[in-house]
């Protein structure tokens, strides 16, 4: 700033290097000294303000340009919202982690519980996917970028859980109750799922926990490093406790060997858990190829189903054209026997046309003077079957007797034809 001219001796300079008023040399447009002069002045003044601006950036040095890399970097992390059914609960959730963390790219995720009924189980995954873009309009609305996650799991809980670990989640938003257990005295986490969450998360996660678009309460998530430092400080401390009483200052040998066993045990319990975390993984991949292999299974059934169903109404077709065809047949035989009565129209004792029937206890037709007598003479078995007949009892055949008188009445009809021919 000292070694910047005052504005009284640029204005000094100026006037000795201005030539006389008149026309200008370079672009032959008047001009005065007096306008030079007030030029001169606008743009000492926007210098000055420019060195105003980089000395107060010197002044604050480095740390606040590490300070703002940090908040981009913090912002350019992506931000996962957990989401359920219910439409308001999730968007207010949605719409306070855009407004409030600061983030530039979020993750919308969906926990689905699968249903074993096939058809209920597609009509809640689609009801799923509807609400999801409904959640992705509002990202674009609000201009933010944003992405959907469906994930299908027996358990909400395991699966935020599974989330974490496996996408490396480091910021979440989720709900810590449902909106209607709000109050403005709400402190505590009310939802069995974010007590679990805050219980058993991996602590590498910062969660947010809101209700009703407020933030209830939030856990702090630390870095891997910080953890090994914090697990090795307290069993070195643990250590000290111990052998405080036997040795009055530990050696840094000793120290640093309880550091590597911190260090040590700590990445066996993360080996433990990535095996159980990739056994878990080869688990749910066989549950979902003996998914597929049932469904497969049901699709071909259903194949085979509504094939033999076709198959079936073809052949009930094709039995009642066989019945019409019987019919025409039948009616042609009897057309084409003019002579003589029809067999069922003859009584089997007697072999002559009956003029009586009468039915018996075996089902067939006889004369009823006949029958009769057949009883009289002490049989008590069919004249067909020559079995033992339940009762001797006859009930008249009406229909059978009218269908015989109009046959007598055609032949009769009949017979002079015949016998003029």
């Amino acid at each position: 700033m000292n070694a910047l001219l005052r504005l009284e001796d640029c204005l000094i300079l100026l006037k000795l290097c201005l030539p006389p008023e008149g026309i200008n040399v370079a672009n032959g447009l008047p001009y005065t000294a007096h306008t030079s002069i007030c030029y001169f002045r606008s743009v000492y003044i926007a210098i000055q303000e420019t060195v105003k601006t980089v000395g107060s950036l010197r002044f604050c040095g480095s740390e606040s340009v590490e300070t703002s890399k940090k908040r981009d970097k913090v912002m350019d992390e992506k931000i996962y919202v957990a989401v359920a059914g219910r439409d308001l609960e999730s968007k207010s959730s949605l719409v306070w982690a855009i407004q409030n963390s600061g983030g530039r790219e979020f993750c919308i995720v969906y926990i689905h519980q699968p249903i074993q009924k096939l058809r209920l189980y597609r009509k809640e995954k689609e009801r799923a996917h509807k609400s999801l873009d409904k959640y992705l309009n509002i990202c674009r609305q609000m201009q933010v970028s944003a992405e959907k996650l469906f994930i299908e799991m027996d358990s909400v809980e395991e699966g935020i859980l599974h989330l974490i670990s496996n996408q490396g989640v480091k910021k979440l938003v989720m709900g810590a109750a449902a909106d209607k257990h709000y109050s403005m005295r709400m402190k505590d986490l009310q939802s069995k799922k974010a007590i679990y969450i805050h219980r058993e998360a991996p602590s590498t996660c910062h969660i947010w926990f809101t209700c009703k678009g407020y933030l209830i309460c939030s856990r702090e998530g630390r870095k891997r490093d910080d953890l090994y430092l914090e697990c090795a400080s307290s069993n070195s401390s643990s250590q000290s406790e111990i052998t405080k009483g036997t040795e009055s200052v530990p050696s840094s040998s000793m120290v640093k060997d309880d550091d590597q066993i911190a260090i040590k045990r700590a990445k066996q319990s993360e080996n433990v858990y990535i095996s159980e975390l990739k056994r878990r993984k080869e688990t749910e991949k066989a549950l979902r190829q003996t998914k597929e292999e049932l469904e497969k299974m049901i699709r071909k059934l259903q194949y085979k189903y509504s094939l033999s169903m076709e198959a079936l109404r073809r052949l009930r077709q094709e039995q009642e054209e066989l019945k019409i065809e019987l019919r025409e047949v039948s009616k042609l035989k009897s057309n084409r026997k003019n002579h003589g009565p029809p067999q069922y129209f003859i009584c089997p004792i007697t072999q002559d046309v009956m003029e009586d029937p009468h039915v018996a206890a075996d089902g067939f037709t006889y004369e009823g003077e006949a029958i009769s007598n057949w009883f009289v003479r002490g049989h008590e078995t069919s004249p067909m079957t020559n079995k033992r007949l339940t009762h001797t009892s006859l009930v008249p055949n009406l229909a059978l007797r009218s269908a015989i008188q109009e046959w007598l009445i055609k032949e009769a009809q009949l017979s002079p034809m015949t016998n003029i021919l």
